[in-house]
């Protein structure tokens, strides 16, 4: 699975499955998170999705 693939599923979550943005968010948290921790290989850049980089929550105990 590269970049063209992932673009096109994220795609079919926002056309055909008319998720929400939250939805699509999770969709592509979870495949950073295949590539980056199960797979330790980089995501290349796909085209028409912007990766946000995500805040890292500090504990408050």
């Amino acid at each position: 699975m590269g970049p063209e693939e992932i673009r096109a599923f994220l795609s079919h979550l926002a056309v055909q499955g008319k998720v929400s943005a939250s939805t699509q968010n999770q969709a592509l948290s979870a495949l950073l998170f295949l590539y980056r921790e199960v797979l330790r290989r980089p995501l290349e850049r796909v085209e028409g999705v912007e990766f946000v980089p995500s805040k890292t929550l500090t504990s408050t105990r």
